[in-house]
């Protein structure tokens, strides 16, 4: 690979004097970790969960400790005091808040309230996949809708994709992985055109991280009384991913369908006690927020010295574009110790999660290191995670499902039939990066043959998901 002929990253930010007179409230200078955590080296370089570097509140964290003497004792069932405190601070009525173990066991009680076979959810592509597995799996099927030509989630597609079968379409803004907004004058005229008997899910996961004027919050949506529900986590902003706590802000009718088949008890009494107390730590959330833009601003000043150009991002992400396939970009960098994301069919970018100054500096060094004298080691990891082909399809007595996989983790390989019930789980254990192959003998998890039709592959691991039509012929 052809040498950089430019002004080196290192020498870039040093030139601007950056990291050595931002000073955040309640951090100190942006070099600081977060002293409050215990084994914080533990997971330096995690730069692919868009977790939050500075760690829980440390409010929560003392909730979490002193609340631990109880764990022999159940929770609040319901969460009825945190469900009153977020309505408050939404200004909504309690009943009107559904808290659940993170946002993905809400979302999932959303597939379950509104999506049943035959129903269709229209989604952006890319964007995070969750709700488009839950409806799989409900027996629905999913409308992908392309983002337009920056990246931004096309809301005129959306509506023009709009059919009677339309149940639910789910937005996530700002998007995952894209880190991008919907303008608020567009989301407002997109609202106000939806037909009667569809609901609009907002995932806004990142909505703390947003500093863009052109944003608003669809909270406001719900106050007016149209169908649509938020959902909100504690799991960024708050650093709380580990408690698993999440909610949704929708009208009371929406959120009795909602919580009608959730299991009491699923939020632990140590996760309840952390989200209050985060609530209260404002100090920790404005802590958090500004590392975050800092850690942006760095990372924008180190890919543009690089001549890369990159997604302007209103989360606590980014998108990189390298120029040549990222796959083994990505692998060496784990190598050297920083764990970033590819896939969702963009080949050339990378999605590093924000960090401490430590962790971006290390990063951006690691990544001018490659890009200037090439990438070393095994180059032979799959340049995505994928299905990569079922044969034969149709089949009759046994097909062969070969499958890639960029990253070693849990990964889930399960049939499901047209009414989303679960068949045959394929594989359900920790796979090394690689080509793997598996056979399906068309038959359930108690060895009964199954009858002839259409059936899903849906292939998991971690935030990835891949699901192909696979037809059973007798």
């Amino acid at each position: 690979m052809t040498k950089i002929d430019r002004l080196s990253r290192r020498r870039f930010i040093r030139s601007t004097a950056l990291l050595s007179s931002i000073f955040l409230p309640g951090v100190g200078r942006i070099q600081a970790i977060p002293a409050h955590i215990q084994n914080s080296r533990d997971y330096e370089g995690r730069l692919c969960f868009n977790e939050n570097p500075l760690g829980p509140a440390p409010l929560a964290q003392t909730a979490i400790e002193e609340t631990a003497s109880m764990a022999h004792r159940y929770p609040d069932y319901f969460s009825t005091e945190l469900e009153s405190t977020i309505a408050g601070i939404h200004g909504v009525d309690a009943d009107m808040i559904c808290v659940g173990a993170g946002a993905t066991e809400v979302i999932r009680l959303i597939a379950d309230a509104f999506l049943n076979p035959g129903d269709e959810l229209i989604t952006a592509t890319p964007t995070y996949f969750q709700m488009s597995y839950d409806a799989t799996t409900n027996g629905a099927s999913t409308v992908h809708i392309p983002v337009d030509e920056n990246f931004v989630i096309d809301l005129d597609l959306v509506l023009a994709a709009i059919t009677e079968n339309t149940k639910i379409i789910s937005l996530v803004n700002p998007n995952n992985p894209l880190a991008t907004i919907i303008h608020k004058d567009d989301m407002n005229a997109f609202m106000n055109a939806i037909p009667e008997g569809v609901i609009v899910v907002v995932d806004e996961a990142y909505h703390h991280y947003v500093q863009s004027e052109d944003y608003e919050s669809c909270i406001q949506y719900v106050q007016a009384g149209l169908p649509v529900i938020v959902l909100r986590t504690f799991s960024k902003a708050y650093g709380l991913a580990g408690a698993r706590i999440g909610y949704s802000i929708a009208s009371q009718e929406l959120t009795d369908q909602i919580d009608s088949t959730q299991l009491f008890g699923t939020v632990s009494r140590m996760s309840q006690a952390a989200a209050l107390a985060a609530i209260d730590d404002t100090s920790h959330l404005e802590s958090s927020v500004n590392l975050n833009t800092m850690a942006k601003i760095v990372l924008a000043n180190g890919f543009a010295s690089l001549g890369l150009s990159y997604i302007p991002s209103e989360s606590n992400f980014m998108m990189v574009d390298v120029g040549i396939e990222a796959a083994p970009i990505r692998a060496s960098l784990a190598n050297m110790g920083y764990l970033v994301r590819t896939g969702w069919d963009m080949p050339n970018y990378l999605r590093v999660s924000t960090g401490t100054m430590t962790e971006i500096n290390g990063f951006l060094d690691a990544l001018e290191s490659l890009l200037v004298v090439g990438v070393s080691g095994n180059t032979e990891i799959p340049q995505q995670f994928a299905l990569q082909s079922i044969s034969p399809n149709p089949f009759n007595a046994r097909c062969r499902i070969d499958l890639s996989i960029a990253e070693p983790g849990q990964t889930k390989l399960t049939v499901y039939d047209l009414l989303g019930r679960n068949i045959k789980s394929l594989l359900n254990s920790s796979l090394k990066p690689g080509r793997h192959e598996f056979f399906w003998n068309g038959k359930d998890s108690f060895g009964n043959p199954v009858a002839s039709g259409v059936y899903y592959l849906v292939l998991l691991q971690g935030e990835l998901a891949a699901t192909q039509r696979i037809t059973l012929l007798k």
